[in-house]
């Protein structure tokens, strides 16, 4: 039975939409509402962003190995290929300085992926945001000696530094504006079975919020301050949560899937009125079991991607039709 429509009052403050009134309402789909479908055979994508200055979607492929951009006619183009890559994970906007980051690690499942580089290899990608040509290419593999490594998510804060976490590393590395990185912080706290760290996002009051998948935590991270990080306590439980979206200062929309036997499929909507020391439910509404990933609000709606990468394996395995149409969830809007 389909849940309620969501519906919360939201105040804004101006560091999150300064063109929006002084309270908005925040809505939570209770239904399925495909925002885009785009027809790809082998996509897979992880990432998603937009690029409002061009009013496309970003894709990141896990397959390819590219990132994959979408008008709203749905006709894919391929913006960024470069050989350089294996599976294309997070990837992010950094509109103010023309940029696009990408995440690039090997799991196995990409057409570039070789036996010896599984969980070893780790780099970011940084191109020009318009056209896709490179412009760096930082390995990060070496950060973590002896540990193996796969760079999920990432985040830019105003000074054009990113933040990339590592699912096996138990870490999050920052990365300069020049390409410099190094590790931000490491931490038992952030290990344990299968994937950890995935989700990621930049509060404008200076800390990051870091969804840790194996037990369902979140991580207040302080940029000046990373040792100090504290954990979010949350009146709700989050079965397997994967990206991070910030719908304003005080809301957060965490995604789950999958993670080995524990299945979330589902939506959480999150508030905090005490700086993200404590959150609470604003409530949950279900996915379909499609592999939702992460997410991004374009026109004040949360939208996320299904990317169906809980079936590639096998389906590499079986040799097997890849899967050719993938979409855009319209989950939830601001207003």
């Amino acid at each position: 039975m389909a849940l309620k429509a969501l519906r919360y009052a939201v105040m804004m403050t101006a560091s999150s939409f300064a063109a929006s009134q002084a309270t908005a309402e925040v809505t939570l789909h209770d239904d399925d509402r495909t925002f885009l479908e785009i027809v790809d055979p082998g996509l897979y994508p992880e990432g998603v962003e937009y690029d409002a200055a061009r009013d496309r979607f970003l894709l990141g492929s896990i397959r390819r190995g590219e990132v994959v951009a979408v008008d709203r006619d749905r006709t894919p183009t391929v913006l960024v290929a470069d050989d350089r890559l294996r599976s294309v994970v997070g990837i992010r906007a950094d509109a103010t300085r023309g940029r696009l980051l990408v995440n690039s690690a090997d799991y196995g499942v990409a057409e570039r992926s070789g036996p010896e580089d599984r969980f070893e290899t780790a780099a970011l990608g940084v191109y020009d945001l318009e056209t896709g040509a490179p412009l760096q290419f930082i390995d990060l593999s070496a950060l973590r000696p002896g540990e193996s490594n796969f760079i999920n998510d990432l985040a830019v804060d105003n000074d054009g530094n990113a933040y990339v976490t590592d699912s096996l590393a138990a870490a999050i590395y920052r990365v300069t504006p020049e390409g410099r990185g190094d590790v931000f912080i490491a931490h038992e706290a952030f290990r344990g079975p299968g994937f950890n760290l995935n989700g990621i996002v930049v509060h404008p009051d200076g800390y990051l919020l870091v969804a840790k998948k194996s037990d369902g935590s979140i991580f207040r991270v302080p940029l000046e301050d990373p040792a100090s990080f504290e954990k979010v306590t949350i009146d709700t439980s989050l079965r397997a949560p994967d990206g991070l979206v910030l719908v304003d200062d005080r809301t957060l929309l965490a995604i789950t899937n999958r993670a080995g036997d524990t299945v979330g499929n589902a939506f959480h909507l999150l508030r905090s009125e005490n700086g993200w020391a404590s959150a609470a439910s604003l409530g949950t509404t279900a996915a379909s079991d499609s592999y939702p990933t992460t997410g991004v609000m374009v026109d004040g709606r949360m939208v996320v991607t299904h990317g169906y990468l809980h079936t590639l394996g096998a389906t590499l395995e079986e040799n097997a039709p890849l899967q050719e149409t993938f979409r855009l969830q319209d989950v939830g809007r601001i207003d």
